[in-house]
């Protein structure tokens, strides 16, 4: 079983950012990390209620997503960046 395959977040993104995760400059809190760009911080969402809740607070979050060119996922974990879209809410 690959490193993600039992993560299932189902989210949408305003804003896909180019940064890669692992190249991010580390803090000193467990899954936040820092981005020199945009002079923010990123948090790592591994649950649907991570990702919920960091989008709520206006979070650029991080989520893992399944690598589809042949790397073995557990050495080489790729995330997608950016900030999250609100949630629907219907008229």
């Amino acid at each position: 079983m690959g490193w993600n395959e039992q993560t299932r977040i189902t989210c949408q993104f305003h804003f896909k950012c180019p940064q890669l995760w692992d190249r991010l400059f580390l803090t000193n809190r467990d899954g936040v990390r820092h981005c020199s760009e945009c002079n923010r911080d990123v948090h790592l969402a591994l649950t649907q209620e991570d990702f919920s809740r960091h989008r709520d607070e206006g979070h650029c979050i991080a989520v893992p997503v399944l690598r589809e060119d042949g790397h073995d996922e557990s050495e080489i974990p790729l995330h997608l960046v950016g900030k999250a879209m609100p949630p629907y809410e219907p008229d």
